[in-house]
This record gives C-alpha cells, sequence and structure tokens, in this order.
C-alpha cells in the first residue's frame, strides 16, 4: 500500500452522494402501521472497509433474501448443510426467496467509509425467519488506481455472492421493521493477478446494536495511510478522509483492540493498544498525533 500512498497526496476523494446518509438516523418505536399485516420490512444498508484505491465501482442488480416462514427471527440460529457462498436450496416447503426494491446500478464504495452509508434495498417481505441474501451483480465493475479506470472482472464469471444471516445481525426498529447493514470487505474482495483486477466479493454483515465502533482524527492532516483495527478474532480498516483526518470503523465485535496506523509522508507509523469495543457504542480515541 505505501508504493501508491505518496502519488494519491494529491486526490481529493469523492464525497457521497445525495443517497448518502449517515447511519446516525433516528429510530422508530412501537408498530409500523404503514407494513402490511403478516409482514415485515426490511432494509439493508451498505457500507465499505475500503482500501486504497481512488474509486470501486460495483454493478449492484438485485437484492434477495432467503426467509423460513415457519420460524422467526428470535428463534436459535442454525447452519443448514449447503449453506456455502456458491449454491443454495429450499431445503422445506417453509423457506421462500423474495427479492427486495432496489435502484439497480454502479456504486462507488469508496464513498461509502467512516461512518457513511446507503440504504441499497428495502421492501416488505413475508414473516419469518431471514436466512440468506444474495446479491447479483452486473458487469461494469472497475477500479481507479493512480487516476487510472481498470475493469474490475468477475472471478470465475460468478456475479453473485451470498451472505449468511443470524439473529446478531439484525437491528429491530419495531416489531415489524429490521435493519442490517453489510461491509464491503474491498481488501479481501479484490485482487491483482497476471496484469488485471478481479472480484469476489466478501461481505460482512453487522447490526448497530450488536457491534461497536472506533472512531478517531489524525493529525497533521495527509500524515495518514491505512487504518487497521484488530484483536484476536475480528479485522477491520478505515481509509481516513484526507482533508481532515477523521474515521470511524464500524461493524467490530465486541473486545479489546490494536489500532495500526500507517504513517506516510515522514510519518512514524504508530499503534495503540488496550482499545476496549463495546456493543452499541462507539470508542473515540480522540486526536491522535503521529511523529516524524
Amino acid at each position: 500500500m505505501k508504493k501508491r500512498t505518496g502519488i494519491l497526496v494529491s486526490i481529493l476523494f469523492v464525497m457521497a452522494s445525495a443517497i448518502l446518509f449517515y447511519s446516525c438516523q433516528k429510530e422508530t418505536s412501537g408498530n409500523d402501521s404503514t407494513v402490511p399485516e403478516g409482514m415485515n420490512r426490511v432494509q439493508v444498508y451498505l457500507t465499505d472497509g475500503p482500501t486504497d484505491y481512488q474509486h470501486v465501482y460495483i454493478d449492484i442488480q438485485q437484492i434477495a433474501i432467503k426467509l423460513d416462514t415457519c420460524a422467526r427471527n428470535n428463534d436459535d440460529d442454525h447452519n443448514h448443510p449447503g449453506c456455502d457462498d456458491d449454491r443454495d436450496s429450499l431445503s422445506n416447503r417453509c423457506q421462500v426467496w423474495d427479492t427486495l426494491a432496489i435502484n439497480p446500478g454502479v456504486y462507488d464504495l469508496m464513498t461509502l467509509r467512516n461512518g457513511l452509508d446507503t440504504l441499497l434495498a428495502s421492501g416488505f417481505v413475508l414473516n419469518g425467519k431471514i436466512e440468506r441474501i444474495k446479491i447479483t451483480l452486473g458487469t461494469n465493475n472497475s477500479v481507479v488506481v493512480d487516476s487510472v479506470s481498470y475493469p474490475l472482472n468477475l472471478l470465475n464469471g460468478q456475479n453473485y455472492v451470498f451472505v449468511n444471516i443470524r439473529r446478531e445481525h439484525l437491528d429491530f426498529i419495531s416489531s415489524n421493521s429490521i435493519r442490517f447493514y453489510l461491509d464491503f470487505d474491498l481488501n479481501k474482495s479484490i485482487r491483482y493477478q497476471n496484469g488485471q483486477y478481479w472480484l469476489k466479493p466478501v461481505l460482512k454483515p453487522f447490526s448497530r446494536h450488536s457491534s461497536g465502533e472506533i472512531e478517531g482524527k489524525i493529525r497533521p492532516v495527509h500524515s495518514h495511510g491505512m487504518i487497521k483495527a484488530y484483536s484476536a478474532t475480528d479485522t477491520a480498516y478505515a481509509w481516513p478522509w484526507w482533508h481532515n483526518g477523521e474515521f470511524k470503523i464500524r461493524g467490530l465485535h465486541a473486545g479489546t483492540y490494536s489500532v495500526f496506523i500507517d504513517g506516510i509522508l515522514g510519518y512514524r507509523d504508530t499503534t495503540i493498544t488496550g482499545v476496549v469495543v463495546q456493543q452499541n457504542r462507539e470508542t473515540d480515541l480522540g486526536t491522535i498525533q503521529l511523529q516524524r
């Protein structure tokens, strides 16, 4: 990563478009009278675990949800045979697939970081336990590196990805309104091989109530590269905003983390240890001063 960060000094990242929302939104309580009887409202938000590309454009065409209509979301989680990332089947009469409303098109994932997200899909589905989602991709995917755009090829031509959903991944806004987030991990999703960029999406589902956050501000500005928060069981990344050094890492499991800051332009790398993350809490590291 360090070999490109110097070139990126003069690059201003594109700010979030009108469809972007801060994740701290007002939550409703009680029953939602607009939800048809016997159904739930489901909202899926997309955010990004970034890397040091200028832009990553992902063509998202469809979102489908697999439900078990004989179960409820407060039932125990089970991993059924065949629940992997390459295939799926309906094992009994209770399991159904349903699609959500989506604005299909190309999303620049590098605008969805440091606490920003976008409402990717929403809709009404039958009452039942959410088991999986399926994301179908188009072919208009690309990555911008050092101001040059390259095609982002689908690995093995696979244009879909399955994500298993568990109860801990869901935010229950009301008794019949559910929300969850998908963190698109670009570090794991993009490979550079034989002169080409390849995409095999890796997405991490999380809820705001069952996960924690780390935030802070790097000083001086333009002294930092990527930030990594890691524990014995979890790793996540942030790319701070270039103009103010602010960063936020979401979807972290509760635990004790170390935070590594990649220093650039003559500034030293810095590691902060013993950072405690709690569920449904923000851990604020304040202003972090890098040294030469």
